[in-house]
């Protein structure tokens, strides 16, 4: 490094990769409706990237997800692999859709964000989760009557033809707010957004490094915006009575997300009253508890996403 020179970009490259390797630690079981065998097999036990999104995850990296070799595999056995034989008849592994404690989980959420939101556990313990194959049924499966495409990514299409497509329209939603345009993203290499998808469905953020530098995502200071995702929870109160975090979360009704740029130079603090989540005593990116004084330069350089955003989940 040469005299005087910054080594913030080096450190926020480092950290921001770091912070993708993060993995969720699950336990997955069978819907009590989907066993066929007298007894239920036994629960999966795994480690979920942050970055992944469940019905891909459950899938493994197969074709262009895989092609870079076993060092983009997954790592043990998938939901696929551990519960497909033990299906009932005529029911196949295709389309799957997850719940935690009953709540349908949407499946266009990263596996983190939706951690974060669903449940405070944090003792390290394994998330919970349950599996089912069987069509999600509006009337009976989601606890505000929502449409079933938000929870079962077969809706409209292969699963993971359906989730790639909304990554990417995702990032250039993020890059347009971020440049002015979105042609970067359409001009990528094939190599690039191969590697792109790769991180997102192994955690990887190694491999997106070309890719941001091809789409100049890498220097926050060119911004005209930075591109921002909230979500947001009104908490209630803990167990002790005290303003907390609301517990787990029983219904998308509490949650408001919103995707919206905020003014390059702002602080955390005054991106939420701007995006009107005035009085937040809790926000997290990435899992992190992050001071509502930082500057969003500075949480967007090392917190960023895969798709560009800067996710941050906030309590109310």
């Amino acid at each position: 490094m040469g005299e005087g020179a910054s080594p913030a970009g080096d450190d926020d490259a480092l950290l921001r990769r770091e912070l993708r390797r993060g993995a969720i630690p699950v336990e997955v079981r069978l819907a009590a409706d989907e066993v066929a065998d007298v007894s239920p097999p036994p629960p999966l036990f795994a480690l979920v990237p942050r970055s992944a999104y469940l019905p891909i995850w459950h899938d493994g990296p197969v074709g262009d997800d895989a092609s870079a070799g076993e060092d983009d595999a997954v790592d043990g056995p998938t939901p696929r692999t551990h519960f497909a034989p033990r299906l009932a008849p005529g029911r196949d592994a295709s389309a799957p859709w997850f719940d935690h404690e009953g709540l349908p989980l949407r499946w266009n959420l990263p596996v983190g964000i939706l951690r974060d939101l669903c449940t405070t556990a944090a003792n390290g313990a394994p998330w919970k989760l349950t599996v089912h194959y069987r069509a999600f049924d509006d009337a009976t499966d989601s606890v505000e009557n929502a449409d079933g495409a938000m929870f079962s990514c077969g809706v409209g299409g292969e699963p993971r033809d359906v989730a790639r497509a909304h990554f990417f329209n995702s990032l250039k939603e993020a890059v347009f707010v971020a440049k002015g345009s979105a042609s970067g993203v359409q001009g990528l290499s094939r190599r690039a957004r191969a590697d792109l998808w790769r991180s997102v469905v192994t955690g990887d953020g190694a491999l997106a490094v070309a890719a941001e530098d091809e789409l100049g995502m890498r220097a926050t200071a060119a911004f005209k915006r930075v591109p921002m995702r909230l979500y947001v929870r009104r908490g209630g109160r803990n167990a002790t009575g005290e303003r907390g975090d609301g517990g787990a979360m029983r219904g998308w009704g509490e949650l408001t997300t919103t995707s919206a740029p905020a003014t390059v130079g702002a602080t955390l603090r005054e991106a939420l009253e701007e995006l009107g989540a005035r009085g937040a005593h809790r926000a997290t990116v990435e899992g992190v508890d992050v001071d509502l004084a930082t500057t969003l330069e500075t949480l967007h350089g090392a917190m960023r996403g895969s798709d560009q955003f800067l996710h941050v989940c906030v309590w109310m």
